[in-house]
């Protein structure tokens, strides 16, 4: 069996490994990487697995303390900011929606005119 068979192999007996590459935490190349130099070695396999995980939880944790420190009356604000921001947009694109539709109305009507008197 080659290399990259014994990987899938190994891979298929430990869906941990997977699930960390699912969910962005490292790659498959490093994993394979880690898996040509040591094997199936448990330890090294255990250690990456603690660290991986360490770093996920310490990542959560950041962010929970970022949500404890918002302001929420900065954020309400910030939202409508961007409501009015929003609007503005959706009130410019209507508008160039409406004069193209114009434009091509009266573009329709110059071609009914030719037509009439082209007859």
């Amino acid at each position: 069996m080659d290399k990259k068979e014994a990987f899938k192999d190994f891979l298929k007996r430990n869906r941990d490994l997977s699930k960390l590459v699912n969910e962005g935490k490292t790659t498959y190349q490093k994993l394979f990487e880690t898996f040509d130099i040591y094997g199936e070695d448990r330890s090294v396999w255990d250690n990456l697995l603690k660290g991986i995980r360490k770093e996920g939880t310490g990542n959560f944790k950041d962010i929970l303390s970022n949500l404890k420190n918002i302001d929420l009356d900065k954020l309400e604000e910030n939202v409508g900011s961007l409501e009015k921001a929003l609007g503005f947009l959706e009130e410019i694109l209507s508008s160039r929606s409406e004069k193209k539709e114009e434009k091509r109305e009266k573009k329709v009507k110059e071609t009914e005119i030719e037509r009439f008197f082209d007859d």
